[in-house]
């Protein structure tokens, strides 16, 4: 499947080889196929699962985007993790716990952020939700960018002396 995987994504590579190394093409298509998934999970959520405005959970309520987004985690998170490992960071040396323990700590970062800047675009800035999650969504994407490769699979440099 990773073969599989990498076949597709490396045949669109070479128009863009001047601009972008293999490696971090492959970490955008796999990113951009999760970023177009979590937006269309959370449209889905947010347009067919949940139509009040606010969702009764328990012993709590969420309003309609926060409940959509919950979705969309729910769904995002684990496929995120499994390309991530698995398709682009392949050559880190570190075991897997220590990857997903750092991988869930960028997600609960990435939670905490996604809801503040939603309810701020939403609620302040009055921007519609599904937008708004788009607008988050590439911000969150740098950052996770960022710490994913420096951090969560990061690789000790060969001739490095540590």
């Amino acid at each position: 499947m990773r073969n599989l995987i990498l076949g597709i994504i490396d045949f669109f590579h070479p128009p863009f080889k001047k601009f972008i190394s293999l490696h971090n093409f492959r970490y955008l298509a796999t990113g951009g196929s999760t970023f177009i998934l979590g937006n269309l999970v959370y449209y889905l959520a947010y347009r067919f699962l949940f139509h009040s405005e606010e969702i009764d959970i328990w012993f709590f309520a969420l309003k309609r985007e926060t409940a959509a987004l919950a979705v969309d985690f729910a769904i995002v998170i684990p496929v995120s993790f499994i390309l991530n490992k698995y398709i682009i960071f392949t050559h880190s040396k570190l075991k897997g716990r220590t990857q997903l323990f750092r991988f869930i700590n960028l997600q609960f970062i990435n939670i905490l952020l996604n809801f503040v800047l939603l309810k701020f675009f939403v609620e302040i800035l009055q921007i519609y939700p599904t937008i708004s999650r788009f607008i988050v969504s590439v911000l969150i994407a740098v950052f996770s960018y960022l710490y994913q490769h420096y951090f969560t699979f990061s690789v000790k440099k060969i001739g490095r002396k540590d």
